[in-house]
């Protein structure tokens, strides 16, 4: 896949992180909504995407996960 910011070809993986990923939203300074975007039961949440080691950027497709995690 060729990057959108800078046409060069970019790395095919996933972006893993703990139970769940998350997304903050900022408006304003201020903490807005918050989505979550993936979750694993077990650990290791991952989510299939892009990486450009040129210009620093991630795609990644998400599925929003309707329940919020529980704090």
């Amino acid at each position: 896949m060729k990057c959108p910011f800078c046409n060069l070809e970019m790395m095919e993986g996933y972006l893993k992180a703990g139970r769940y990923v998350q997304f903050q939203e900022m408006l304003d300074g201020k903490k807005g909504q918050e989505y979550l975007v993936a979750k694993s039961f077990m650990g290791d949440a991952k989510m299939n995407g892009f990486l450009c080691p040129s210009c620093r950027k991630i795609m990644v497709d998400i599925d929003l996960v309707e329940e919020r995690p529980q704090r």
